[in-house]
């Protein structure tokens, strides 16, 4: 697991709502306070779907939901507080997650990766976290690793 301060706030948020960095993620757990405190757990619920329209999926996907996570934040006052846990399930069985947390004026990127069967190997760990970083740096957003 690592920690990434993101620098450059308002660059983040316009990849995040505005553009399709996050869009193939699944969203796993999210958590926005403004005025009130709205959340959602992620799941899609098939049975509500007709059936020809009915997902293989049983997480919603970051460009699903988007729109209506960005209508609760639009506006001149930043939110209070904005919790997004996004995850990447891997052919291998593993998952690889990215947790963004603002608050305070502050953003901060969490790593964590789990793995189908336990191992003291933490290589792919190492990877995901690597390839977090470096997802980030090729979307010009500028971060710091926290220690």
């Amino acid at each position: 697991m690592i920690v990434l301060k993101i620098e450059s706030v308002k660059e983040f948020m316009a990849c995040l709502f505005q553009g399709d960095m996050f869009d193939r993620f699944h969203l796993r757990n999210c958590q926005v306070r403004t005025f009130t405190n709205f959340s959602c757990d992620g799941s899609l619920y098939g049975d509500w779907f007709d059936t020809e329209e009915k997902p293989e999926e049983s997480q919603v996907v970051w460009s699903q939901i988007k729109p209506i996570i960005f209508g609760l934040i639009r506006g001149n006052k930043p939110p209070l507080m904005m919790n997004l846990e996004f995850c990447h399930h891997m052919s291998n069985g593993d998952t690889g997650a990215i947790r963004v947390q603002y608050e305070k004026g502050e953003l901060l990127v969490y790593t964590g990766y789990a793995q189908k069967e336990f191992s003291l190997d933490k290589s792919k760990q190492e990877t995901w976290d690597d390839q977090c970083k470096e997802f980030i740096k090729k979307n010009e957003i500028v971060s710091t690793l926290l220690e």
